[in-house]
């Protein structure tokens, strides 16, 4: 099996792009918005974390800003390497054609005739790998926040098994109502801010993202060590409090990858600021990790970018990495367990053995390790 490693990185947050937003994290200078969000019975305006221009739900403007990342990642690709290059792409967004019909038949108020197109977000990766020259072999994943990860760790499995040498995954977000309204009816979103694992929690916020890595046999400081995904699908919207499902991802993972809990250097924990999802979370790091283990969270700066989350996350970790630092997480005062408290001012760091965390609905959970040797 070849060795894997992440060649290049690029992010397109609420934020900025990735030099504004490793700059926003490492300031901690965080500019959120607003959005007008609906459940059958209110109407409610809740922060959220969106695009400086104003994005679109619309096919073509999906496809332009998946394409446009691929676009700057592609760059340093010769045209024989691009034709060697696999495009993945991970979202929670659902396909337009269905968001179109449920929004014409559901909603009293926006009830109108309808048609539908058949557009796919499926077809995508291969409309634009055509486009590009990219290789004709492509693969779009949707298992909710897990998606891009997943994502990765498939385009991984090509690149070591000597199928392809090089891969781009894109993880992307963008505004979705019909997301978002269900989001509000379960009760999840919160009305101010996201405070990963403390006891006053009261909610996600979500965001809007784009975010890329290009995988590939060539060394590099940055390698994947690999991973593990597995679906519970027990109960759909959540685990155990206990947090043995958790548990169980991240033990596997490590197992895989021959990494002990004393070679960890830091965890990027999913920490979505539900009160379930953070509870379970941090009880399973209980259960693996002594009470001095470095962990924190990211979404604080960027919100919940659902699918987008797998890639922009491990790119947004590898900025903070790479300026030398692990980022501190922002908006918490009192941790759910006393003896776990993430981490609350950026830490100096340049190399080590990092873990990152995604549990998603659907039983979807996923655990990743990636190592930075600097050469």
């Amino acid at each position: 099996m070849h060795s894997v490693y992440i060649l290049d990185y690029k992010v397109k947050t609420s934020q900025g792009d990735t030099k504004q937003t490793l700059k926003a994290i490492k300031d901690t200078d965080i500019d959120i918005s607003y959005k007008e969000v609906s459940t059958l019975n209110e109407s409610v305006k809740i922060p959220y974390y969106l695009f400086e221009e104003k994005s679109s739900e619309s096919v073509s403007a999906i496809k332009k800003i998946i394409k446009d990342i691929v676009i700057q990642i592609a760059k340093t690709l010769s045209d024989e390497q691009k034709a060697d290059t696999v495009l993945f792409v991970g979202t929670s967004l659902v396909d337009t054609h269905l968001v179109e019909a449920v929004e014409s038949t559901v909603y009293d108020y926006k009830k109108k005739p309808y048609t539908s197109a058949k557009k796919s977000i499926d077809s995508f990766a291969c409309e634009i790998s055509d486009e590009l020259g990219l290789h004709p072999y492509t693969m779009t994943i949707s298992t909710a926040c897990t998606s891009s990860m997943n994502a990765l760790l498939e385009a991984k499995n090509l690149i070591g098994s000597g199928v392809v040498k090089h891969a781009i995954v894109i993880g992307v977000e963008v505004f979705s109502q019909m997301m978002s309204d269900g989001f509000s009816s379960m009760k999840l979103l919160s009305g101010s801010i996201q405070k990963p694992f403390d006891i006053s929690r009261d909610g996600l916020v979500l965001g809007e993202a784009v975010a890329g890595v290009l995988l590939g046999s060539d060394t590099s400081e940055w390698s994947l060590l690999g991973g593990y995904s597995n679906c519970n699908s027990l109960n759909i919207t959540s685990v155990s409090p206990q947090g043995d499902e958790y548990a169980e991802v991240i033990n596997r993972a490590m197992e895989l990858c021959n990494v002990k809990t004393d070679d960890i250097t830091a965890i990027k924990a999913h920490a979505t600021s539900t009160l379930t999802n953070d509870l379970s979370e941090i009880n399973a790091i209980k259960k693996v990790f002594s009470p001095d283990v470095v962990f924190t969270t990211l979404k604080p700066y960027v919100g919940h970018t659902l699918g987008a989350c797998g890639v922009l996350e491990l790119a947004m970790l590898i900025s903070c990495i790479d300026d030398g630092f692990i980022p501190k997480t922002i908006n918490h005062e009192k941790s759910i367990i006393d003896e776990y408290v993430p981490l609350l001012n950026h830490k100096p760091c340049e190399d080590g053995t990092f873990m990152l965390n995604y549990f998603g609905f659907g039983g979807n959970n996923t655990s990743v390790l990636v190592k930075k040797e600097i050469r």
